[in-house]
């Protein structure tokens, strides 16, 4: 292997031990012993775990936001438009966790509070797809095809409403197709539960 081989099979096999044995619980012996290679061949490319850890998950931030962002909400001229190109964008999305599903549950499962540089870079992590998720619905507000909101407050509420999807269908099981609950999803987010399109919270029905 060349330099740059070495370092990428470091990266997978720390991503393999990051996966089985937490973050936490992982060491450097632990990435070396993996890797098969000398601990001065490990700190020749990285100065501790969290180096490791760092790159892997600005990387799946990067993927996840390129792909979130690169729905087109000025093309979607009505709600049907707006919700094929959600869909669209959604699948793409479900595409890269499948891909990176190991590394999507340790992310959305990982135990905070005992190391800060660790609750820093997941901080990090969730407040990168907030700000595209915002972005997302300043452009549609602008557009007129999204109503004005707080989007900081309807960020988190997406955020928080597809965070939990991802727990029940890559930690626990409970959704098997996650492509058959991908119109319930959508449908939710741009309409909520009302059973009338035009329902307003801010619009009480006369008693």
């Amino acid at each position: 292997m060349n330099k740059r081989e070495r370092r990428e099979h470091i990266i997978d096999c720390a991503k393999s031990v990051f996966v089985e044995k937490g973050f936490h619980g992982a060491n450097v012996a632990d990435i070396i012993e993996k890797a098969r290679i000398a601990r001065s061949t490990f700190y020749a490319h990285f100065t501790c775990k969290y180096d490791i850890f760092s790159i892997l998950v600005d990387s799946f931030a990067a993927t996840l936001r390129d792909a979130i962002l690169a729905i087109n909400i000025s093309r979607a001229g009505s709600g049907s438009d707006l919700a094929d190109e959600i869909k669209t964008m959604t699948l793409g999305l479900i595409a890269i966790l499948e891909k990176n599903a190991d590394l999507a549950r340790l992310l959305i499962t990982a135990p905070q509070g005992h190391d800060s540089g660790f609750d820093r870079k997941i901080g990090d992590f969730y407040s990168g797809i907030l700000v595209a998720i915002r972005q997302l619905l300043d452009e549609g507000t602008a557009d007129g095809n999204v109503r004005a909101m707080d989007p900081v407050i309807i960020s988190y509420a997406i955020l928080g409403c597809v965070k939990q999807v991802l727990i029940q269908w890559l930690v626990y099981g409970e959704i098997g197709d996650i492509r058959a609950a991908v119109d319930d999803i959508i449908r939710y987010n741009l309409h909520g539960i009302a059973t009338r399109p035009g329902s307003r919270v801010d619009e009480p029905a006369h008693r």
